[in-house]
């Protein structure tokens, strides 16, 4: 299902198996969402890949260290898997936390955020990285957002997007594909590579 301007995104084939879903304006209208789902009903409420428009900047110091990475070499920042730790920024867990702002929802996670229960964190990060996605440079976070009771509730691929790197303020965008359980997750995520591989930017 090819789509077009889909934010800084000038075109993007989806899935055949999915199917437009609903568009949100905020404030004015400077922000939006875009989402679609399996056209499959039994999978349609629990899938979604979805495409955001902050129509904010971006906190100056994060929006620098976000700037910063995406100007080097792609690379893994982080990974909760120990096997891959050696492979990770020596600075990791400080970068994390200097981009609380750029990741959004994804921020209230583990290394942010060390408190407990209720006001523990919100998101597990398990793998963070930049990569060069078809001439453009993004970051890549993965994860899972889980309730106080440490269950999971959705299964996350969010892509962050320097929307124009030209302006001095930094507005994101970002490109979510997400399940609420980890079946469905591995069910679409080949579908969802697929899709980042049309992709063509403005």
């Amino acid at each position: 299902m090819p789509v077009d301007q889909f934010g800084a995104i000038k075109s993007i084939k989806l899935p055949d198996s999915f199917a437009r879903g609903e568009t949100l304006y905020g404030g004015m209208g400077q922000n939006w969402r875009r989402s679609f789902h399996p056209r499959d009903k039994k999978d349609s409420g629990d899938v979604s890949i979805t495409s955001m428009f902050r129509g904010r900047a971006t906190a100056v110091h994060d929006a620098g260290i976000f700037r910063k990475i995406l100007a080097e070499p792609p690379r893994l920042i982080y990974s909760s898997n120990s096997q891959s730790s050696h492979l990770c920024h020596p600075q990791s867990q400080l970068l994390v936390n200097e981009m609380v702002d750029v990741l959004g929802n994804a921020g209230n996670n583990q290394l942010t955020n060390h408190e407990t229960g209720v006001a523990g964190p919100r998101f597990y990060l398990q793998r963070m990285e930049s990569i060069l996605l078809n001439g453009k440079k993004v970051l890549a976070a993965y994860g899972v957002f889980h309730n106080s009771q440490m269950q999971p509730q959705a299964y996350y691929c969010g892509l962050f997007v320097d929307s124009d790197p030209e302006r001095e303020d930094c507005v994101i965008e970002e490109l979510v594909f997400e399940a609420q359980t980890k079946e469905l997750y591995e069910k679409y995520r080949s579908s969802f590579e697929k899709a980042l591989a049309t992709i063509q930017w403005l």
